[in-house]
């Protein structure tokens, strides 16, 4: 439902309009202004921190709303309901009005603005630029590495992003989850700079942005709350533009990115994480010569070296070793040749990521027995150090190889094996094309009877088959009833109306059971629309009836009610 000044009550809802209100009782809408011509009001309020609130009316009436605050768990958050609240106290004669059609584009303020600028002689412009930066740190460095000639340091470029991460930070200098979203926002700006600088060629300019981007706000993880991935992600991002940068810089910039991308991949600091790998990935890219090749060979020594002194038995530094075995061999194969990698393949078999790598080359090769043997191992060795999804994915590689190789009953048990464990689709079509049709009834019972306590699964399955009675039976068995209905709902729906619609009632009742706000209302409500949906008004009018009935006290929920 489109939103408009005369349903902002109905449609917002309710928690979120007390919260709006309040904000407005303790004024904390600031500086709300309209602009008749363009029929927009902004604002800004005050929360955590200074939001920006716009609100545009359409030729139709509905509002186009928009806030900067990081609110992320609906349409309409407590600023916006605020400065509803505000309009509708401050500018009443503008609310019953019919929105005049606007006809043609109207100058906006930054058409204004660049009138004014292209008007203003340049000792106007540079008078005004020292006044501003005098009093504006933030827009001093911008305006630093925006009008870079060459002669910026990469402190000059740092200085942007400690700008950005300020931004963000409490009272205490700590990241909180807000804040980190608040300079993620603002580092995103600066990468969507750096974009418009890489299709224009200004590589020095991108180049030096990412890597400020990448030393400053790696450090800065220690003291933030990045739950939300959105700080890593802008160092991912600024990762990936290095690269595109790699593709377009010249040898003499090549050669300082590589030296750049070997410096910091080769520390804990950055192989700790996916991004120092994507730096070795960009680095191992741009080795062309034997020189480059040792000083590249060299970081990743220093990296296995302090693996290898760190506590063994650990996942993850497995995981790293194989990371730098798989650079090595891809210098191998580049500079020595297929009979060199295939040397160093064999001597590193103990690293799972070379062994699958050494199995699926037997497997294009035709040594189906070698394949056989390395996977065997792999799995054994899998399920010693308990860690059965690397045993299932030495399978898949089983799987492959004896759909190749013709041993069907193999072929049967390895698929079987996989399918209990995961429930996927590949597994069970094997199953499907190499049992025998005669044998599949028989087959499926078996795998029936193994799935008894995994509902979802067994779900799955009697749905693969069409065995819809079976499944309809299961809805209505145990704690995951909801879910299954959610997942089948289609096709129980239309196979039997009337049984879901019982389960619907059921289920509606529940929810009631234990509901506190209007947002349970609504969903109970949801439920009910279904009923009506599979052709049985009359016993939803009749649930409605019991219902208020049953709670006349609950205001919030005979409004949803009554919207039926």
């Amino acid at each position: 439902m489109s939103l408009t000044f005369a349903n902002f009550k109905q449609v917002i809802p309710s928690q979120i309009l007390s919260r709006g209100r309040e904000y407005l009782r303790r004024g904390q809408i600031l500086d709300l202004t309209f602009d008749e011509e363009e029929l927009v009001w902004e604002a800004q309020v005050e929360g955590t921190e200074l939001y920006d609130v716009r609100i545009e009316m359409k030729s139709s009436g509905s509002l186009d709303c928009s806030c900067t605050c990081p609110y992320d768990y609906g349409e309409h958050c407590k600023h916006i309901a605020a400065v509803l609240y505000a309009i509708e106290e401050t500018f009443p004669d503008q609310l019953g009005a019919t929105p005049r059609k606007k006809t043609g584009r109207r100058q906006t303020r930054h058409d204004k603005l660049r009138q004014r600028l292209e008007q203003a002689s340049r000792e106007q412009l540079v008078a005004i630029l020292l006044d501003l930066t005098a009093r504006d740190r933030e827009l001093l460095n911008q305006l630093l590495i925006r009008l870079d000639a060459g002669d910026a340091k990469p402190m000059d470029y740092r200085r942007v992003v400690k700008d950005a991460l300020r931004a963000g930070r409490g009272e205490y200098g700590y990241l909180d989850y807000t804040g980190s979203q608040r300079a993620a926002r603002k580092i995103d700006e600066l990468l969507d700079q750096v974009e418009r600088w890489l299709d224009s060629d200004e590589l020095n300019k991108a180049i030096s942005t990412c890597q400020a981007i990448i030393d400053e706000v790696a450090p800065a993880l220690a003291n933030a709350d990045d739950s939300s991935g959105s700080l890593g992600g802008c160092i991912s991002t600024a990762v990936m533009k290095l690269a595109d940068a790699a593709e377009l810089a010249d040898a003499a910039a090549r050669e300082a990115l590589f030296a750049y991308c070997l410096e910091r991949g080769r520390h804990k600091a950055f192989y700790e994480w996916d991004w120092g790998w994507e730096l070795l990935d960009i680095a191992a890219s741009m080795v062309k010569t034997p020189d480059q090749r040792a000083r590249f060979v060299a970081a990743l020594d220093d990296i296995q070296a302090e693996v290898l002194a760190s506590p063994r038995g650990e996942f993850f530094g497995h995981y790293k070793l194989e990371r730098v075995a798989l650079h090595k061999l891809a210098m191998v194969e580049k500079f020595d040749g297929p009979a060199a990698a295939r040397a160093f393949l064999n001597a590193n078999l103990h690293l799972d990521q070379l062994r699958m790598l050494a199995i699926r080359r037997c497997i294009d090769e035709g040594a189906f027995d070698e394949a056989l043997r390395l996977i065997d191992a792999g799995i054994q060795t899998s399920l010693e150090n308990r860690l059965p999804g690397l045993a299932n994915q030495y399978r898949e590689l089983q799987v492959k190889l004896l759909q190749q190789h013709g041993d069907k009953t193999a072929l049967i048990a390895t698929a079987r094996t996989l399918w209990l464990d995961r429930c996927d689709d590949d597994s069970f079509a094997v199953l499907k094309r190499t049992v025998p049709v005669t044998e599949w009834p028989a087959f499926v019972q078996g795998l029936i009877q193994q799935v008894q306590r995994r509902p979802q699964q067994l779900a799955w399955l009697y749905a693969q088959e069409g065995r819809w009675s079976d499944l309809l039976a299961l809805t209505k068995s145990g704690p995951f009833s909801v879910e299954l209905i959610e997942t089948y709902r289609e096709p129980l729906e239309t196979r039997f109306p009337t049984e879901m619609a019982a389960m619907y009632e059921k289920i509606v009742d529940a929810i009631l059971q234990r509901a506190s706000g209007r947002s349970q209302y609504q969903r109970a409500v949801v439920y009910l629309r279904r009923i009506q949906e599979l052709g049985q008004a009359a016993r939803v009018e009749a649930i409605v009836s019991r219902l208020k009935a049953q709670y006349p006290a609950r205001r919030a929920l005979l409004d949803e009610l009554s919207r039926l």
